[in-house]
């Protein structure tokens, strides 16, 4: 702290170092007027008569703090007519703080305390007085070392807490529990009543997991990076170190030179219910034999299907482009398998391997899922299904071939790609006047609109109306069309459909 360039002093007031308040309040030529010295000779004589009762060794702590080889323990602040401020300075506003002589000491609400000290009772003033003596020196106490220095120090008191220290020891089965606890594996599980036990269990053991930040918890011997605040609580001999971003805090015992959380453990019973749910959950394992016989399985179907990896990433690539749903069944099967993740050893107990299990799916993995065969016969099978896809992605059909039948009204390719082009020029046309539009209808609402001149007015004309509604349901079903929530779009496939038209 640096007040040596801000502090004036007044023989009558030898206890107090005057400081000037506000940037534009550069000096102090005087202490005020009859009323002003009134209140500030009240004031010295209040602090003095405490001074009276304090060591020698706290009121040199005071002086060294203010940095003052006089007798002042207390920065007195006053305002730019120097007029008495009615707040004193809080002493953590000056800690490890160095103000321009160019200015006076900054005003901010959080740098002084709120009471008005010019408007106390005599034992008003007496008790505040208590409370910023007892600020001062615990700040005079903590100013000996460098906010590093604090900073170190209670970030290795941190670490080593009991719980941090437990935490730290019991990470991988910490972490496989919240991975277990959120993957849709955990419900192939035998007796439903025993996990949802478990799951409520889970709730109440990981709570003060989940209170510590992550960046906190699981970074080695580090914490986040920050910028932290330090509050200090003189009445507890803490230093509260606060991260604003990640809404956590440590309270750091000057005094015992050790760490507490907001809220405490019990470290017993929270070294027993580690351990208690890791149990529990392997006995629900052992209770489902099959479950590790389905992971074989599935383990084995993995590494046959290691040699055509590439034949079958073929496959489901332009199976999609195509938006056809229909494959053998080893390309479902591996449409599901390529995004499962297995661990190449199972090492630890259920709970760890098991949590190291990743699947967008858990379909084979349930107990009456029979796996397809996964042959030579099958890669054969596959590639002429990848031979008939390549064939459909290149073929353009004919005007005249028949796209879809309609209650006996067949639609050809050249009279879809009509209804498409229509739709794609009047998308926000509802169903029934598109219907209307293309079976030749004549209202004066299709005249307003000018409908009854688009090229395809009239497309379908010995249609019933009912069933172009039907036929333009069946090209949404289709994915051609998207429905809006007025009218239609045209989706990718339409649009590469009517693209081949054109090319």
């Amino acid at each position: 702290m640096s007040l040596e360039q801000h502090t004036y002093h007044f023989d009558a007031y030898p206890m107090f170092a005057f400081v000037p308040m506000g940037k534009k309040n550069k000096r102090i030529r005087s202490v005020g007027q009859k009323v002003q010295k009134g209140l500030l000779h009240r004031l010295h004589d209040h602090v003095k008569r405490k001074m009276d009762a304090f060591t020698r060794e706290e009121r040199k702590k005071l002086q060294t703090f203010l940095k003052q080889d006089t007798e002042a323990v207390l920065p007195i602040p006053l305002n730019k007519e120097d007029e008495i401020y009615p707040h004193l300075i809080k002493p953590e506003q000056l800690i490890w703080q160095s103000f321009s002589p160019m200015h006076g000491i900054p005003i901010h609400s959080s740098s002084t305390y709120r009471e008005s000290y010019i408007n106390l009772s005599t034992e008003e003033l007496d008790h505040h007085l208590d409370q910023v003596l007892r600020d001062y020196l615990f700040c005079a106490d903590v100013a000996k070392q460098t906010r590093h220095d604090w900073e170190k120090r209670i970030v290795d008191g941190f670490q080593r807490h009991p719980f941090i220290q437990l935490a730290k020891e019991k990470e991988e089965v910490v972490q496989a529990v919240e991975k277990i606890n959120h993957s849709p594996f955990i419900s192939l599980l035998n007796s439903p009543e025993d996990l949802s036990f478990w799951r409520h269990r889970v709730e109440i053991v990981m709570r003060p997991y989940r209170e510590i930040p992550d960046a906190w918890l699981w970074r080695g011997d580090s914490i986040c990076s920050h910028e932290k605040q330090m509050i200090f609580h003189a009445a507890s001999s803490e230093i509260e170190y606060c991260c604003d971003s990640c809404r956590f805090s440590v309270y750091y015992n000057v005094s015992e030179e050790r760490v507490r959380l907001r809220e405490e453990i019990n470290m017993e019973r929270a070294q027993k219910r580690i351990a208690t749910i890791e149990r529990q959950f392997n006995e629900m394992v052992e209770k489902t034999p099959r479950l590790v016989e389905k992971i074989d399985e599935v383990a084995k179907a993995l590494s046959s299907f290691e040699p055509v990896v590439d034949l079958y990433n073929d496959v489901l690539d332009l199976k999609s482009r195509l938006e056809i749903d229909e494959s053998p069944n080893t390309v479902t099967l591996y449409e599901q398998l390529r995004k499962v993740s297995l661990p190449e050893k199972r090492e630890g107990s259920p709970l760890l391997w098991l949590s190291k299990i990743s699947t967008d799916t858990i379909e084979p993995f349930k107990p009456r899922v029979i796996l397809p065969i996964v042959n030579e016969t099958e890669f054969t099978r596959v590639r002429a299904y990848l031979d008939n896809l390549i064939l459909l992605s290149t073929h353009s059909p004919r005007n005249e071939e028949k796209y879809v039948t309609i209650k006996g009204n067949v639609l050809t390719f050249g009279e879809l790609k009509g209804v498409l082009q229509f739709i794609s020029m009047h998308e926000n046309q509802p169903l029934h006047v598109m219907s209307k539009v293309l079976t030749g209808q004549t209202t004066n609402a299709l005249r307003m609109q000018g409908l009854h001149e688009d090229e395809n007015y009239g497309l379908l004309n010995d249609w019933e109306e009912k069933h172009v509604v039907k036929a333009i349901k069946s090209i949404e079903k289709d994915g051609m069309l998207e429905k809006l929530s007025k009218g239609y779009a045209l989706t990718e496939k339409a649009n590469s459909l009517l693209g081949k038209e054109n090319q």
